[in-house]
């Protein structure tokens, strides 16, 4: 396993505090969840019936999920979900190139994996693959490892430890969705480990300038998104 020096990686994803860039979208973020509480206050004070809980369930979980990301996950990058077009749009594109690779196992790693959803679906359209999400952030990583031991698949599991560590040399693809920098950064890692032939799939963000995008899947859902797709040399 390559072993990595703290100046190859200034931030390492276990300490690294939030990026200047990020602090006015945690201020909006924080009136947005002002805004949500005041609601909810407002809503439990009148009549409760059907047509207000529905509303108010929803109202509830928002406030709940900008609190997680603005305390416990506040050192971390947040846990931003891909879309369901893109959970599709990028599972599919795995099958083709397992299918046009003949791998099996087709060994994916979800680098920040979140709460398993993109895993999941990468998993059940490819059964013959070995998928394997990484999340430092516990809470998350524990939801994803719950639903997975309840309803499968089992070719799929999770490993709640910082990714930095983890030795990418034997992966066929790699997907994640960080924020711009942290993507150039897992980009250079990447360039290091991966063997000829394997597939990186970086949502919204490019990787550094040593990556040339083999295509950029454009999709709707319902606003215009984009995954940068390369292929290591």
């Amino acid at each position: 396993m390559p072993s990595f020096d703290q100046k190859d990686f200034p931030m390492p994803f276990s300490v690294r505090k939030i990026l200047p860039s990020a602090q006015s979208q945690l201020n909006i973020l924080g009136g947005v969840t002002l805004a949500l509480a005041a609601f909810a206050a407002w809503s439990l004070l009148q009549p409760l019936t059907w047509t207000s809980a529905v509303p108010l369930v929803f109202v509830g979980y928002a406030f709940l999920r900008i609190a997680y990301e603005l305390t416990l996950n506040r050192e971390n990058v947040p846990t931003l979900a891909t879309t369901f077009a893109g959970r599709r749009k990028i599972a599919n594109f795995l099958r083709e190139d397992a299918s046009a690779r003949g791998k099996d196992p087709y060994r994916v790693i979800d680098l920040g994996s979140g709460r398993g959803e993109l895993t999941r679906v990468i998993a059940k359209r490819i059964p013959q693959a070995k998928v394997v999400g990484i999340e430092f952030a516990r809470i998350p990583c524990a939801q994803a490892a719950l639903v997975q031991r309840w309803l499968g698949p089992k070719n799929l599991s999770y490993e709640c430890r910082d990714f930095w560590p983890f030795d990418c040399s034997d992966i066929d693809a790699a997907v994640f969705y960080l924020n711009p920098s942290m993507a150039r950064r897992v980009g250079e890692k990447l360039h290091r480990e991966l063997k000829p032939g394997s597939v990186v799939i970086s949502h919204t963000f490019p990787l550094g300038d040593e990556w040339t995008p083999l295509k950029i899947m454009d999709y709707r859902s319902p606003f215009k998104e984009r995954a940068y797709i390369y292929r290591k040399d």
